[in-house]
């Protein structure tokens, strides 16, 4: 049985610790306390997965952002959300800024609290997915979209039924590799995996790598060499961007896989192999066979078994998950806002998962107080660093243009504070769309300017 997830609220308001319980009725285990050095003792005995905490406690020097900082230097793995009646700009800046889950302004609705933390339960599960996806079966085959759900079921199929020759298609980064390592594990993981890119090597090395030489077959041929499929030893040769592989070398791969013997380069013996065979490309061979650039007869041959990656777009709602991963390989310290991981999932990722790993690498060591914020994303990716640069528009110039704008933008700032950071009660409090409220944001500046704007601290 699943235990259930537990909560401790520290605030010195008794009147809401009791309310906390009844919030959310049996559903989790809640511990309440009012003091600082209360909320010390729980979280040095226990283990806790979400804490509801107070920021000003009266008699006390210390604050709540003071435990919030003990908290995340001792790596209690616990999601913080401060539920406060500050309503100071500065300290506002400072709470948002330091990595707390959310902030709630008090006097607090209970359903805000608890989908608040429902919220931080389900992140905290992809979270947890993705640091144990490292050390599962199936390696970093991470994702629990209906099309990664698809793939695996794919890759279930074509294992239990024994498949010998079976083809990946995708774009580039999309993880072909990663799938072809996931089947070999599930196959037999004691078995070899070993890959050829084929179209990365020299035509007359790639001769070598993949049927073998023997001695004096060519100059330097001091020796005699098994070929991929010997030394694989009934486990998968992993054939890369097969597509690229020239038509001298198509034939004799064919001859390959047809008969599982090999005959090495300058020897007309054929040695018999064992071994599976998954090929990989990003182009479509189907049209390569047509334009007579990739044989037919080969193409059926390894295609018996096809599977198809799905790109990142076809699955965006993977990202967070995939993003956590990425994190937790390179710092598992450093944590990322909902609104940056929003705008992660917006972008179409030409690249795929390999160009939102590299993303990951270039944040990580860049952001600020260990958190990585949208302007972050903004900085790695520069065609969403584009949509949040400043814009004034025409109507804002002339010769009253420059006031205009410090106008407005004094507007919109008062609006956020008003709403604690909160973008969609800031737009309702403008009475605008939230739409509208972002269009105005990147016209003004507000978005990314200098470090004085609110919209960019936030």
């Amino acid at each position: 049985m699943n235990r259930l997830p537990k909560i401790l609220a520290i605030d010195d308001d008794p009147n809401w610790l009791s309310q906390v319980p009844l919030i959310f009725e049996d559903n989790y285990e809640v511990i309440c306390c009012e003091t600082i050095d209360q909320g010390l003792v729980a979280l040095n005995t226990d283990f806790f997965d979400i804490v509801l905490l107070d920021l000003n406690f009266p008699g006390e020097t210390r604050t709540g952002l003071d435990l919030f900082k003990q908290i995340a230097a001792a790596d209690k793995n616990c999601d913080v959300i401060v539920i406060s009646g500050e309503t100071r700009p500065e300290k506002l800046i400072q709470i948002l800024n330091s990595g707390i889950t959310k902030f709630i302004p008090k006097p607090s609705n209970p359903r805000e609290v608890r989908n608040a933390v429902q919220d931080a339960i389900r992140n905290r599960e992809v979270r947890f997915r993705a640091i144990n996806a490292a050390t599962a079966k199936s390696g970093d085959l991470i994702g629990s979209s209906a099309a990664m759900l698809k793939l695996r079921e794919e890759i279930d199929a074509v294992v239990k039924g024994g498949a010998r020759d079976i083809l990946l298609v995708g774009e580039t980064g999309t993880g072909k590799e990663v799938v072809a390592k996931t089947i070999a594990a599930l196959a037999d993981s004691a078995k070899r995996f070993v890959p050829i890119h084929c179209g990365a090597i020299a035509d007359g090395i790639a001769e070598s790598e993949l049927f073998g030489h023997v001695r004096g077959a060519f100059t330097g041929a001091d020796k005699d060499r098994a070929s991929a499929f010997e030394i694989v030893g009934g486990g998968y040769v992993f054939l890369d961007e097969i597509g690229d592989m020239p038509s001298h070398q198509q034939a004799k791969l064919l001859r390959v896989l047809q008969e599982r013997k090999v005959q090495r380069v300058g020897s007309v013996e054929e040695r018999p192999v064992s071994f599976k065979c998954i090929s990989a490309t990003n182009i479509n061979l189907e049209n390569a066979v047509k334009e007579k650039r990739f044989r037919e007869d080969l193409y059926y041959r390894i295609a018996k078994a096809k599977i198809q990656v799905p790109s990142l777009r076809e699955r965006s709602e993977d990202i967070p998950e995939l993003v956590h991963h990425f994190i937790g390989k390179q710092c598992k310290k450093v944590s990322i806002t909902e609104e940056a991981l929003e705008l992660l999932q917006t972008y179409s990722w030409p690249g795929n998962v390999r160009q939102l790993e590299s993303t990951i690498e270039a944040m990580v060591p860049r952001c600020k107080d260990a958190v990585i914020r949208e302007r972050d994303v903004c900085q790695a990716i520069p065609e969403l660093g584009q949509l949040y640069t400043a814009k004034v528009p025409r109507t804002f110039l002339g010769k009253e243009g420059s006031a205009l704008i410090a106008s407005e933008k004094q507007r919109f700032q008062k609006a956020l504070i008003e709403a604690r950071g909160d973008r969609t009660k800031a737009a309702q409090i403008l009475k605008i769309s939230r739409a509208t409220f972002y269009r105005r944001i990147k016209e003004l500046g507000l978005v990314r300017g200098h470090k004085s704007s609110l919209i960019d601290l936030f």
